[in-house]
């Protein structure tokens, strides 16, 4: 039996899945196509990206929903069935990307919200794709942290959450998984 989802007006989702495959991206261009696909449906389906980390298989995002339908389902449905479609057309395979149906979790305590956001961003670095979460391509850290100038995530969001840019920093750099892992319960 499915557990229900509780998607609606203004509330909070961790989502994530993952791949039947050891990669879901192969090149730089997988990525950017999944990318360019979340902007469009993100815009569609009136959703806030919080933060996301695409991995080579796997994905994290932190989404707000603004409308009361179930947007944030139609939005990973739109989203990842068009990437599907690219992806096996272009490595000639069939069939799904993913082991289940996407996993999520409500986030509905606010002081959790940090800790996700950290959890999600610092997840290149703890699988030791990079030395530091800011060298990953793939998430919205390097716009956070100013190294570039990307839109698809509501970075002011993350930055409200802090007094300032230094305090924010100071706590993207302490990495305590446990500390994580009891706040999120995962």
């Amino acid at each position: 039996m499915n557990k229900p989802r509780n998607f609606f007006k203004n509330s909070f989702h961790h989502l994530y899945n993952k791949s039947v495959y050891n990669d879901i991206f192969i090149e730089d261009k997988d990525y950017i196509y999944l990318l360019q696909k979340m902007k469009k449906y993100k815009v569609m389906k009136n959703i806030k990206i919080i933060a996301y980390c695409l991995m080579p298989n796997h994905y994290h995002f932190f989404l707000q929903q603004l409308e009361e339908q179930p947007t944030i389902s139609e939005f990973i449905s739109l989203t990842f069935n068009s990437y599907t479609k690219y992806f096996n057309t272009k490595y000639q395979k069939n069939g799904t990307l993913f082991e289940s149906k996407f996993k999520s979790k409500e986030i509905q305590n606010p002081t959790h919200f940090i800790w996700l956001i950290r959890y999600i961003l610092k997840n290149p670095e703890k699988a030791k794709l990079v030395q530091h979460y800011s060298e990953w391509k793939f998430s919205n850290a390097r716009d956070l942290l100013h190294l570039r100038n990307g839109n698809l995530a509501d970075n002011k969001f993350i930055e409200n959450i802090f007094q300032d840019k230094n305090e924010m920093l100071e706590f993207l750099e302490n990495l305590n998984e446990l500390e994580d892992s009891n706040i999120l319960f995962y």
